[in-house]
């Protein structure tokens, strides 16, 4: 039998003495004998990658931009601190992980369009930040195209991955849905949508983010 709340896993081996609980990717189990565990919070950071290149329209960044304000918004109260990065022919740290929606709400007013699509350089600013970071990490990348090199771009967010880094990828008009579900860590967190609801499909990407809870077992 499983129970699953908020994040939190609790699976009873049938017609055996055995719990298993799982939070955060971490679990711990106990046959027969008392489990001795203490839920954490941890620390939690998301850095949005944001297309801005020459194919992202005022319209398609506006709705963009919405979108960052409304995912931060709902990710801040689920204890994350949000960071923004942007991508054309350059990729450029636009706000560190905070907790402050005004203060992001600056970097993301002063979003422009131009340029290709460089989310190489992105990611790569994203990887660097978060390697050193403990807790939850995760990357949410918004697109309306396809990344100036494909095979670099999916190499760098593997990287990325191979440090405990979850990708979330949104995809609208050239995207592509198979190389969104490439990006993406895993089945489910990877969505093309029509650029009509581009906004809608940022924000909720924030009930993508696993819980920034932790076990120990003392």
């Amino acid at each position: 039998m499983s129970e699953n709340t908020r994040g939190i896993e609790i699976v009873k081996q049938q017609g055996q003495k055995a719990v298993e609980i799982s939070v955060g990717g971490e679990s711990v189990s106990a046959k027969g004998e008392p489990l001795d565990v203490q839920l954490v919070q941890q620390h939690a950071y998301v850095y949005l990658l944001i297309d801005c290149s020459g194919s992202m329209n005022k319209n398609k960044l506006d709705q963009a931009k919405q979108g960052v304000i409304d995912f931060a918004t709902d990710a801040i109260l689920n204890k994350y601190k949000v960071g923004l990065i942007c991508f054309e022919t350059d990729a450029r740290l636009v706000c560190e992980p905070i907790s402050d929606i005004q203060g992001l709400a600056i970097g993301v007013n002063a979003l422009r369009v131009g340029g290709g699509t460089n989310m190489v350089k992105a990611i790569r600013i994203a990887h660097d930040k978060l390697k050193h970071l403990s807790g939850t990490r995760v990357v949410v990348i918004a697109t309306d195209g396809m990344p100036d090199d494909t095979k670099a771009t999916l190499k760098v967010a593997q990287a990325a991955k191979n440090d405990g880094i979850e990708f979330i990828a949104i995809g609208t008009d050239d995207a592509n849905k198979d190389f969104l579900g490439k990006l993406a860590t895993r089945q489910g967190l990877s969505t093309k949508v029509a650029s009509a609801v581009f906004s809608q499909a940022i924000a909720s990407a924030s009930s993508m983010l696993p819980p920034p809870r932790g076990l120990i077992k003392r």
